[in-house]
């Protein structure tokens, strides 16, 4: 099975379109005094909300190509570590093989 790019759980467009229509809905459900159903609605904006917060994102987003992803995730499974602390970890690894100075060649 090979990884494609880490997507969120729920895009933010469709958040944003779950709050509208949940406002919508209890905008008619409170017009027409339907006060179970406005609670439902006002679930709705909730999750809708949640949703978007949680596609906001603290860290920058990188692509790598599938074979990579591939990789790191084969590591994940016997550390178990999560996805993102193996990809710190080699990027960092990385950083420090950059600026190490290398030996002199004779």
């Amino acid at each position: 099975m090979r990884p494609g790019p880490v997507r969120p759980a729920m895009s933010s467009s469709v958040s944003v379109l779950l709050m509208l229509l949940g406002a919508v809905g209890v905008l008619d459900a409170a017009i027409g005094a339907v006060w179970d159903l406005a609670v439902l609605f006002a679930v709705v904006i909730l999750v809708g909300a949640v949703g978007l917060l949680m596609g906001i994102s603290r860290r920058r987003s990188v692509t790598l190509r599938a074979d990579l992803a591939a990789a790191l995730s084969a590591r994940t499974r016997p550390a178990g570590e999560s996805f993102d602390q193996v990809l710190d970890r080699a990027v960092a690894t990385y950083l420090h093989a950059l600026e190490e100075p290398s030996p002199p060649t004779a």
